[in-house]
């Protein structure tokens, strides 16, 4: 699987970091973020929910993922003071209930935003 999804990604986001700033709620950044992909035309998905599956069952608390970018990236947006492992443990928890091998979250409550932006990537299997 290719990584053709991550610079994009971060320059949009570099794009709306530059225009809006820090400070603001993650919803504003969330939207901004998906509207500078659309100007850009990269593929992505809103919001898209997540079952979870359990012996055999599917849960009724499913995950619900902010952006999964050409199917094969996961971007969660923060606006927080830093992030914590906490956000690094639930990207990774998306991306293995997902099936997406790669993550990015981006914290746009930062001043430099390259220093708000955390990648990840699941082993292959085997």
């Amino acid at each position: 699987m290719s990584d053709r999804w991550t610079r994009p990604v971060v320059a949009a986001a570099g794009e709306v970091h530059l225009a809006l700033g820090p400070g603001l709620p993650e919803t504003v950044y969330k939207l901004a973020l998906a509207e500078e992909l659309r100007s850009r035309r990269v593929p992505f998905a809103r919001n898209l929910a997540v079952p979870i599956r359990y012996r055999g069952l599917v849960l009724d608390a499913g995950l619900q993922l902010d952006l999964v970018v050409g199917g094969e990236l996961i971007v969660d947006v923060h606006s927080v003071e830093r992030l914590s492992d906490w956000h690094k443990a639930q990207l990774l928890t998306h991306m293995r209930f997902s099936g997406c091998a790669r993550g990015l979250l981006i914290n746009f409550n930062i001043a430099v935003l390259r220093r708000g932006i955390w990648r990840a990537r699941l082993p292959r299997p085997g």
